[in-house]
């Protein structure tokens, strides 16, 4: 589900993992004693080699996986005090930055995107290196927090809160174990307003009224025909995703629909239009073809226990010809499982229609 291009770099002291030096090595793990062996890799190739026992400089301290005692003040600011850094590059733009005792981490944005962070740029203040990730299908944007996630290890930037005062550099590993250390500098846009950081509660309302943005029902829209019948709803899924239904209009004997799913992000929810396969009416002599569709048309039923969506289409009122589908959500697409149809129209009626696919 996850795809994250990354170089990951060492880490040369009680956080070693957060940033990291310019030689090749594995990556960092915690041994029983609660030292860290440190590992490195670079930014232009996979090769890792283990580091020989004695390979830790002399001035690495231990990491210790209890929290920081010693609180100490943070400065907030704007991040307009880092303009002319171009760590970024060109094309970026920055959307957070945290600062510790031993690293500068640098939260980029593309530049088309600018409220959307997607890369984690960490720099060991001593100049040994450092790390680069990049979140490629996922929004590392949480509540309070920025996580990217790198096979099993989870790097978490924390913003002060009142809720949360003392914000840490944080490093969880595969076993549950973490490090942190704490922010002493933390920088982001001035103000922001609620509605950039926050989702709209009602996925069905948000997608009738970014309709036309979304392109849902494009063709053809009664908004009254939404109310009737099966009408438009929304599925939870998740406490972040839903599966929204829209009825775009009311036919003579069935309805068109169309699908979406809303997923919560920051700063806006992401929404992703769902297709629907089925196969036409073949020419004499030849097999159905598998067409896709937006919009499908009959009395769709969804699921919520099982993730599957069922649907009846009627090729004219009286029913003695039409479809039957199956469908699957898997991920962020509808899958097809099963399809059953009688294209002739002869006033023959049949329990079962007969299986086109598979």
């Amino acid at each position: 589900m996850l795809q994250i291009r990354l170089g990951l770099m060492a880490v040369m002291a009680s956080l070693s993992f957060i940033g990291c030096t310019n030689q090749d090595a594995p990556k960092a793990s915690l041994s029983p004693n609660n030292s860290t062996t440190t590992t490195t890799t670079t930014t232009t190739t996979s090769k890792t080699v283990s580091p020989s026992p004695d390979a830790t400089p002399a001035n690495t301290k231990p990491t210790s996986t209890s929290p920081n005692t010693s609180a100490k003040t943070i400065a907030v600011g704007d991040i307009k005090e880092l303009e002319g850094d171009i760590i970024c590059g060109k094309t970026k733009v920055i959307y957070a930055y945290g600062e510790t005792s031993n690293y500068r981490v640098y939260i980029c944005a593309d530049a088309k995107e600018p409220d959307r962070p997607r890369y984690y740029i960490s720099r060991n203040k001593d100049g040994s290196g450092g790390l680069n990730l990049e979140a490629m299908n996922y929004n590392p944007q949480k509540d309070g927090v920025i996580e990217f996630n790198n096979d099993g290890y989870i790097y978490t930037l924390e913003s002060p809160t009142t809720q949360n005062p003392e914000p840490v550099l944080r490093v969880t590993f595969p076993n549950q174990k973490l490090t942190e250390e704490q922010l002493l500098r933390y920088l982001t846009r001035s103000n922001p307003s609620k509605s950039a950081t926050s989702s709209p509660a009602d996925p069905l309302q948000y997608v009738l009224q970014n309709r036309e943005t979304l392109g849902v029902c494009k063709d053809n829209f009664r908004s009254e025909d939404g109310q009737s019948g099966m009408g438009s709803k929304a599925f939870q899924i998740t406490d972040k995703k839903y599966l929204v239904q829209i009825k775009c209009f009311l036919a003579a004997y069935q309805g068109n629909f169309e699908y979406v799913l809303w997923i919560d992000e920051a700063p806006k929810p992401r929404v992703v239009p769902l297709e629907f396969d089925s196969f036409q009416e073949p020419k004499t002599g030849e097999k159905p073809q598998r067409v896709t569709y937006r919009s499908i048309a009959g009395l769709p039923r969804f699921n919520v226990r099982s993730q599957t969506m069922t649907n009846f289409t009627k090729f004219r009122g009286v029913g003695d010809c039409g479809s039957s589908a199956l469908y699957k959500l898997e991920g962020d697409r509808m899958v097809l499982q099963e399809y059953r149809a009688k294209y002739a129209c002869d006033g023959n009626y049949v329990q079962d229609f007969p299986i086109i696919y598979p």
